[in-house]
């Protein structure tokens, strides 16, 4: 690294573009990334590969549905004896279940269980198959239990004993599945080290230092200052030309009444006047850098748009966060300051407008500004150290020149006032043909053109190195499944916490559900195909026990993971007077798209095959009319907007917190203190021991 690039190079520093008090619930950043994306014409194996991610994502619906295509696509047949086929069994059934209470599994997800089961009979002894056949035997526990009405101990006891072999990342993939029915199997048995292994992953992997990362835009590389270079057309070449040939006849015509006074007096006059007039030369122009500036010019205000209106927001916020404490000093840094934040919106929304980078990307470059002005302005270093120079100056030429000027008229007078006044008239109207061609703002833009390029460059090098340590600062960003699998130990970590406050054990309860809702000011991001995450989340707890629903509803700060402003409910279940699940999507035919209300089951279904959802609501109403609401967001209007220049709808996201959770307390709803028998009447019992259908392969 060059001296001067070590002189001049920024200190480092971290900087979060949120401001605390803004409200930015409508902000979203989507992450340019691949993982979920699939492409007409992808093989099998690229379509397992995703639904991988997808279950580390935590999308098991759309997991589901890419494991199944693959292998109606051949991937593996039960006929299959590679270790892959016990991978595809695995990781199927791991969709089946992931986030579903027992309660909930319906026939058609246990055909798919058993599938899954017997798709690889034929394949090699592995912790494939070994994790397989943990989880079966899971179910298998379940089943009897719901048949007898007790636990096998024998069953439960060797399922523990097959977990215990796995290895730690089956483990854990399988704690943060199965939740729901571990929780019912276990009882208390293990769910100490269960929740040991929650605490310990919660805040895994730097979580406090990397989660605000996964919510800041991809940074804008900076793009080099325009030079503005004056145009000096035929119009303006003939302004020119009339109004130095006026100003050179009132000059000489001025001149020549004074020597005709006093030849003494024209000399002195003269030399004072283009004394004063050298020095404003001089130093004027860099006090009105709206005309001459090449980097700074003054421009006529623009059309606001979406971007320039985010820019001038996001300037004033930034600024506003570092300025001093003191309401006196406050007005200090606002006046002081004023100048500065007015070029650098300028600055911005010129120099991105073109192409329009998306809102937020230059948000690191606005901080940047605004945390080295906070920084000058605390180390009391001037902005413009040459300044008062420059004014002085400014000042001394102005009254030598209007001093000398002064002079000269009165002794043009003496001589001969109505020639004088024609003298000043031809100088006034070529003094303003010469502003009005520029002429002046032309000659000192190509004097100072070598400097403003090596000032731009200069900007240009500075911005470029704070932008390498952006860049360098967000490669640890925490991925989807990390953000993931943070929220999903929270949830089990938040479901514990509420047993705690009621007084209740696994052994009271039947099931449970947790439903995370993200708040309306938290930041929020996803990444292309993903669902969104939030920076902070509103939790509902429901836990399901013989006599009622407790019910917890806690604030989430997601960066940390510390829960607080908790309110519980507890109700019986003759107490729900209804449930209902409300979904709103944006239906995308023939490249339009049209606001979806769904009103039925079979509306309901259609939508989820042709529309992206923008939210959906679950209302739970008791008899004392208290109504529980949870709203879960998909996209806000910023991402909808996004996902709408893709030219085609993207796939949707599922929402997988909602597929078992607001199915269970749907049939709470619907079936009262009942509910538990009326599931199992509904469901059928069908042991996973026949031999399934599988007419994909046939």
């Amino acid at each position: 690294m060059s001296p001067a690039r070590e002189r001049r190079r920024p200190r480092p520093s971290t900087v979060n573009t949120a401001s605390d008090n803004a409200r930015i619930g409508i902000q979203g950043t989507v992450i340019g990334d691949v993982r979920y994306e699939i492409k007409d014409g992808d093989p099998p194996e690229k379509k397992f590969a995703v639904a991988k991610r997808c279950l580390a994502g935590k999308m098991p619906p759309q997991a589901r549905r890419l494991i199944e295509e693959a292998v109606q696509e051949a991937l593996v047949t039960p006929e299959s004896t590679g270790s892959l086929v016990n991978e595809v069994a695995y990781y199927w059934t791991i969709a089946v279940l992931s986030d579903q209470p027992f309660e909930v599994l319906e026939r058609e997800e246990f055909a798919a269980l058993d599938r899954a089961r017997w798709l690889c009979q034929k394949g090699p002894a592995d912790e494939w198959r070994d994790a397989h056949r943990a989880v079966t035997g899971l179910i298998a526990c379940l089943q009897g239990q719901e048949q007898t009405g007790t636990f096998d101990s024998g069953a439960l006891d060797a399922f523990l004993s097959a977990f215990d072999r796995l290895p730690d990342d089956r483990r854990r993939e399988i704690y943060r599945h199965l939740d729901p029915i571990l929780s019912n199997v276990l009882r208390d048995r293990r769910e100490a080290d269960l929740l040991d292994i929650a605490r310990r992953q919660r805040t895994a992997d730097d979580r406090e230092e990397r989660v605000w990362k996964f919510f800041e835009p991809d940074p804008e590389p900076p793009r080099p200052k325009p030079l503005r270079r004056p145009g000096f057309g035929p119009f303006e070449q003939a302004a020119a030309v009339c109004g130095a040939a006026l100003v050179a006849g009132g000059l000489a015509l001025a001149f020549t009444l004074v020597a005709l006074g006093s030849a003494d007096t024209a000399v002195i006059t003269g030399g004072v006047v283009l004394a004063g007039a050298w020095i404003l030369l001089l130093w004027g122009p860099g006090q009105l850098p709206g005309r001459y500036s090449a980097l700074y010019p003054r421009r006529p205000r623009p059309a606001s748009t979406d971007f320039s209106v985010h820019v001038e927001r996001t300037v004033r916020q930034q600024f506003d966060k570092h300025a001093p404490t003191s309401a006196a000093q406050r007005s200090r840094w606002a006046v002081a300051t004023m100048r500065a934040r007015t070029l650098l919106a300028q600055d911005i929304a010129d120099r991105y407008a073109e192409p329009e980078v998306s809102p937020g990307a230059v948000d690191w470059l606005i901080a940047w500004y605004a945390e080295n002005t906070a920084r000058r302005w605390t180390a009391r270093e001037p902005e413009d150290p040459d300044r008062l120079l420059r004014l002085s100056m400014l000042v001394v030429g102005l009254a030598t020149f209007v001093g000398g000027w002064y002079y000269a008229l009165d002794e043009m007078t003496k001589v001969q006032k109505t020639v004088a006044f024609v003298a000043v008239l031809w100088l006034v109207a070529g003094a303003v043909l010469l502003a009005r061609s520029r002429a002046d703002v032309y000659v000192a833009r190509r004097h100072s053109a070598a400097a403003d390029q090596a000032e731009a460059d200069r900007i240009l090098e500075e911005e470029t190195f704070a932008h390498e340590e952006r860049v360098e600062l967000l490669a640890d960003r925490p991925d989807d499944d990390e953000m993931a699998q943070w929220l999903d130990y929270d949830k089990i970590y938040l479901k514990t916490l509420a047993m705690n406050q009621y007084g209740l054990t696994n052994r009271d309860l039947i099931t449970h559900a947790v439903l995370p809702e993200g708040t309306e000011t938290a930041r929020r991001s996803r990444v292309k195909g993903g669902q969104p995450r939030f920076s902070a989340y509103v939790v509902w707890v429901f836990l399901l026990t013989v006599s009622g629903v407790r019910q917890v509803k806690m604030h989430l700060d997601f960066p940390t993971g510390v829960a607080s402003d908790q309110q519980r409910t507890a109700f019986r279940y003759d107490a729900i007077a209804s449930a209902q699940v409300e979904e709103v999507g944006i239906r995308f035919d023939d490249g339009h798209r049209e606001v979806v209300l769904p009103r039925t089951d079979e509306e309901k279904d259609r939508i989820r095959k042709s529309a992206v959802p923008i939210y959906q609501e679950f209302r739970l109403e008791l008899v004392n009319r208290h109504t529980i609401g949870i709203t879960v967001d998909t996209f806000n209007a910023v991402l909808l907007e996004q996902l709408l220049e893709e030219q085609q709808a993207p796939p949707s996201p599922d929402l997988a917190d909602l597929t078992g959770a607001l199915s269970l307390l749907e049939t709470v709803a619907a079936d009262g203190r009942k509910w538990l028998e009326q599931t199992r009447i509904r469901r059928g019992y069908k042991p996973l021991d026949t031999e399934p259908d599988f007419p994909a392969t046939a």
